[in-house]
């Protein structure tokens, strides 16, 4: 078996403006106790001061660009990567200081997977504690075996071999949301999947500014998944359709009724684009609490109680 020790990851971190959050998250970076093969700042046409704050940051390769979405900024990050796993973090999050070691540790015991989760926490204002444990995981065949189990695809929180993600394309350049699940698909069929179980790993930060609270945003993202679907451009063929529609049907669930709840026309197409999908996948509470909930936004709305 290869030895963690031995294993190199390169940190990529795309970071637009949050200069502050950038720095607390470098921070958590120094203080792995695996330490990192090479760290990647993507600075992805800041204006708040990043590029000066980063000047005094020893030991992080600092690579420019105009404003082009994390996507693109992740790309060029990868591009000059040198570890055999790539580590995504974004710059907003924070890892726990047995991060890296986690991820080697599992790496190792599951014979180089293509692709891991990471575990993560949610905080606003202060990280929680960190909890000190064993590394442990759920390990698949591959990404699209594990469909069923609801595994959560953050771009922040995927680690990659580099050679699959470069087979794989990378992700996508479009500014959107899900892109992040974009790339599982396309990874869906490599070899190897590892959702962490323990520690948590990954301490997401919850802000206002946080991409994946913008409800249409998201929608739009998501029918881009299925338009992908519909055309047939994810691996595994008719043969493991079921599975690529389950693991869709669990961001289509999230989206539509996220954007429903706000009142998104979008997500009512996309409840109706994929509706034989949930039909054939037996979603009955799914596929009545949409009208359920279409209905009394319209009755709250006739009687004042909602705006338009």
């Amino acid at each position: 078996m290869t030895d963690p020790a031995d294993i190199g990851f390169s940190v990529v971190i795309p970071s637009y403006n949050r200069r502050d959050y950038l720095m607390a998250c470098l921070d958590s970076v120094a203080a792995q106790t695996h330490a990192p093969a090479q760290v990647i700042v993507v600075d992805d046409g800041s204006t708040d001061g990043t590029l000066a704050a980063l000047a005094d940051r020893p030991g992080v390769q600092v690579l420019t660009q105009a404003n082009a979405g994390p996507g693109a900024a992740r790309n060029a990050g990868a591009a000059q990567a040198t570890g055999t796993y790539l580590a995504f973090l974004d710059s907003d999050d924070l890892w726990v200081p047995d991060s890296l070691r986690t991820f080697a540790s599992l790496i190792a015991a599951h014979d180089h997977p293509a692709l891991l989760f990471a575990r993560f926490a949610d905080f606003t204002d202060t990280p929680p504690p960190h909890q000190g444990a064993p590394a442990a995981g759920e390990a698949y065949a591959d990404f699209l075996a594990s469909a069923g189990a609801g595994h959560f695809a953050g771009a922040g929180m995927m680690v990659i071999r580099r050679d699959a993600f470069d087979a794989a394309g990378g992700f996508t350049t479009a500014h959107i949301n899900a892109e992040d699940h974009d790339l599982a698909l396309r990874l869906g069929t490599a070899p190897g999947f590892v959702q962490v179980t323990a520690p948590v790993t990954l301490l997401h930060r919850l802000h206002d500014s946080n991409e994946m609270g913008d409800a249409a945003r998201n929608t739009a993202g998501i029918a881009r998944l299925v338009a992908q679907e519909a055309a047939g451009r994810y691996p595994g063929g008719t043969a493991r359709r079921g599975q690529r529609r389950r693991i869709l049907l669990g961001h289509v669930r999230a989206a539509v009724l996220a954007g429903v709840r706000q009142g998104d026309t979008a997500a009512l197409r996309l409840y109706l684009r994929t509706l034989p999908w949930a039909l054939a996948a037996g979603r009955w509470r799914y596929l009545l609490a949409v009208p359920a909930l279409t209905l009394g936004r319209a009755m709250r709305r006739m009687t004042g109680r909602v705006t338009p």
